[in-house]
């Protein structure tokens, strides 16, 4: 006799037994953070503090996920961007063949935008950038990008606000303005002249260098030619150790009327960077509210890790690491689409408050479908409909002794 086979009702309950089982293990599965910091090249400075915001987010979320009952790993892969934007797209690529679901960094628009056309829009991975260029909204993204520190719209106004602040009134003061010749530097250069010219300043044409020339003694000459009011370097700190010796050589160069903008704030100046070019000179970068028990927390967990000092953008490289791990449990999943379609959720206004210090709380939270709003290290986090932030609370500091001080703050709109 042939063995006959026996066909069992498919019932509901056992096409529910079935999704349950589907949607818990999307939900423990391990996420992978990718992360770019600037170990190489131009930005070298930021790097080291990058990577350890990042590392110690990734920490924070393993505890937190560990006391929710999430049953989830989350890990982290990095690679080095070189401040290249080819080298950018290859250490992307490094970190999601490693398992990456979302990627923190780089810091440069140029870098941003290959892993953006290169690797990220087609698989609809969220990019953490802290570029802040405007350049970098020209680009089509898919709602991928969601930029945690303020672009340079904001940061214009910051400056204004500082330069007004110690150097008095625009009206009838000359600005001289020199400016790295990429995205960024072009950026900021154009949107200051407009705000100084409009504030009834005059500006001494701006002036656009090659980071990779030789000398800058040329470019120094025509910067402290007439004897500006105020200056504005836009800069990174590689090139700024030869375009500041080249400023001291003038003899005429005033670092006390310079200011800067947030890729030269530096916890400490380089040895190679001539103190003259950098003593008493101010400028602003994205800040984190001082008074707010997040960013006491966060400055007690950084002490007492030890190693790398505090550096610009620490606090927003580490509320990124938050929100991808956030994102991804509010998704149930890790697939990179579903991360990218949560991250609102989980900087909603009006909804339920948490920090990284009551996480596991938070995971909770988004892990049963509700909203809520993540408050960062770096403050309120609100999105535009672009990704970039609303508005930006700026530190403004001073170059003392080779050491940056915090010496106020201003907001942004």
């Amino acid at each position: 006799m042939k063995n006959r086979r026996f066909m069992v009702p498919f019932t509901a309950s056992m096409l529910a037994l079935l999704v349950s089982a589907s949607s818990t293990s999307a939900v423990a599965a391990d996420l992978t953070i990718g992360s770019l910091p600037e170990l190489t090249g131009p930005l070298a400075d930021s790097g080291p503090a990058f990577d350890k915001a990042t590392k110690l987010a990734v920490t924070l979320a393993n505890k937190a996920a560990q006391t929710a009952g999430l049953g989830m790993a989350i890990k982290i892969t990095v690679a080095d961007p070189q401040g290249d934007p080819q080298s950018a797209l290859s250490a992307a690529r490094t970190v999601v063949d490693k398992g990456a679901s979302c990627i923190l960094g780089p810091a440069t628009t140029g870098e941003s935008i290959a892993i953006l056309n290169g690797l990220t829009m087609q698989k609809k991975m969220t990019l953490w950038p802290t570029a802040s260029s405007e350049r970098l909204r020209t680009v089509k993204d898919d709602g991928t990008i969601f930029r945690v520190v303020p672009a340079d719209a904001l940061q214009t106004n910051a400056l204004m606000a500082a330069m007004i602040d110690g150097m008095g009134s625009p009206s009838g003061k000359t600005l001289a303005i020199a400016y790295r010749n990429e995205p960024y530097g072009e950026g900021l250069a154009k949107s200051v002249t407009k705000a100084w010219e409009a504030a009834g300043g005059k500006v001494h044409a701006p002036i656009g260098f090659d980071p990779q020339q030789a000398s800058f003694d040329s470019e120094a000459g025509r910067l402290v030619a007439g004897a500006p009011d105020v200056y504005l370097i836009v800069d990174y700190p590689e090139t700024y150790a030869k375009l500041g010796a080249a400023l001291v050589r003038t003899g005429k160069f005033d670092a006390r009327k310079l200011f800067l903008p947030d890729a030269m704030s530096m916890a400490t100046v380089p040895a190679n960077i001539p103190a003259a070019s950098l003593e008493g000179a101010r400028g602003v970068v994205a800040g984190s509210p001082k008074d707010s028990e997040a960013f006491k927390a966060f400055t007690k967990l950084w002490k007492d890790e030890g190693g790398v000092e505090n550096a610009a953008f620490s606090t927003n490289a580490f509320d990124s690491a938050i929100m991808c791990f956030l994102a991804s449990v509010a998704a149930g999943s890790t697939e990179p689409g579903a991360i990218r379609d949560k991250v609102r959720s989980i900087v909603t206004e009006g909804a339920p408050k948490f920090t990284f210090v009551n996480l596991a709380e938070a995971a909770k939270a988004a892990k049963a479908g509700q909203k809520i709003d993540y408050i960062g290290a770096s403050g309120q986090m609100r999105f535009g409909a672009n990704g970039d932030l609303i508005t930006g609370l700026f530190d403004v500091f001073k170059f003392t002794a080779g050491k940056r001080i915090i010496v106020t703050q201003v907001s942004a709109k």
